[in-house]
């Protein structure tokens, strides 16, 4: 009975090692590997600029909103020139 027991811990032991063996083998032929870096690398990136992407986003509708109050043709019809013209 021991040693029916004994075999059948060492055949589960050995088809689990044999699995894991195989899914990375498979994982790594497919190139997975790389993808999980790159997740990595992108957590990375936004765990120091959480807020990057909006930043970047504010940082353009400024310099745009600056570009707009610049221009002279956009001041002759602003808000308020139209207060002034009535």
């Amino acid at each position: 009975m021991d040693v029916e027991k004994l075999a059948l811990v060492l055949c589960i032991t050995v088809l689990l090692v044999v699995s894991i063996n195989a899914a990375l083998y498979v994982s790594l032929r497919n190139h997975k590997t790389v993808g999980q870096i790159e997740l990595i690398h992108k957590a990375a990136r936004r765990a120091r600029r959480p807020w990057g992407e909006e930043e970047d986003a504010m940082k353009e509708l400024s310099q745009r909103v600056a570009a707009l109050k610049s221009d002279p043709e956009f001041n002759d019809v602003g808000v308020g020139n139209q207060a002034e013209k009535e």
